[in-house]
């Protein structure tokens, strides 16, 4: 299926450079544009477009608040923001609301297209995902004897979707990111099982994947940052079912597998209780304990 765009700007010049860059790149459909934020937030609520382009500064209503109001309305598209403000802290509040890419203006088209490409890409990864779920997981299948079964035959990308389904980061901005470093890993383990590989090294390898040689360095450290904050949501989720039931079977099967102990529970006290630290992190044993479950 195409995928569906929507474009906000007060600037209708730059609504058809991007709507002629997504048309000539054949990276999906614009399906509206608008030049004001006052009808913006119904407009993305009816089309429910995969992806939405909107400017940061607009005429009566501000593209955070648009954002901030179309996700607490149900919205599950990925945003992409563009804007000359370069103060830190609006980009801060900008990432805050939901988006998932920040782009300055005057737009570099190289880079936009990129970024478009990158987001596209996910968007079809979790749509992926979605369906891989609902033939792996069906309602009706009632014996997790019948689950594993059906696991056991996956390929190591179906069986990643399976692991990012059970612990709830389908739609995370990191997860496609994510996604690419297990599997480059995956492939190098394949070629030498024995050799060690550094993290940093395969977050470059797939920035310029993603990004191209020119921008990787530019995209690294954001990279790094959305797999941390993915990761970090896993966990929150996890500890989430361990609160309801202890016994919950992907509390069980994860908690300790992909995250320290302690840490989890450190999660469980914080969600408790807000004035507790949250549970921490450890990237190289998440990514080492999918890689258990995906090649044994």
């Amino acid at each position: 299926m195409e995928t569906t765009f929507v474009i906000i700007d007060d600037d209708i010049a730059i609504c058809k450079i991007l709507e002629q860059a997504i048309k000539k790149n054949n990276l999906g459909k614009v399906i509206s544009i608008l030049t004001t934020g006052r009808e913006a937030k119904e407009a993305i609520l009816k089309l429910n477009p995969d992806i939405v382009l909107i400017d940061l500064l607009l005429p009566e209503v501000d593209g955070i608040e648009i954002v901030k109001r179309t996700f607490d309305n149900g919205y599950t598209g990925k945003i992409i923001m563009l804007s000359q403000v370069e103060e830190g802290e609006m980009i801060s509040n900008a990432y805050k609301s939901g988006i998932i890419f920040y782009i300055n203006k005057p737009i570099n088209m190289i880079e936009t297209i990129s970024v478009i490409n990158n987001v596209k890409k996910q968007v079809e990864l979790e749509k992926s995902m979605l369906m891989i779920k609902s033939v792996i997981f069906p309602e009706n299948i009632a014996k997790h004897k019948e689950i594993k079964n059906a696991a056991d035959n996956l390929s190591a990308e179906d069986k990643l979707a399976r692991i990012f389904s059970d612990i709830n980061i389908i739609g995370s901005a990191g997860v496609e990111e994510l996604r690419l470093v297990i599997l480059h890993i995956i492939n190098k383990k394949k070629l030498n099982p024995s050799k060690s590989y550094q993290l940093k090294e395969i977050y470059m390898e797939v920035a310029k994947e993603l990004y191209g040689d020119t921008l990787a360095v530019i995209n690294f450290k954001a990279m790094e940052q959305r797999i941390r904050r993915t990761i970090t949501k896993a966990m929150t989720s996890v500890a989430s079912l361990g609160i309801e039931d202890v016994d919950n079977n992907i509390y069980k099967e994860y908690s300790s597998s992909l995250f320290e102990i302690k840490q989890v529970k450190q999660e469980m006290k914080h969600l408790k209780q807000s004035s507790f630290n949250q549970g921490k992190i450890n990237t190289k044993k998440f990514i080492e304990g999918v890689l258990i479950k995906i090649l044994n």
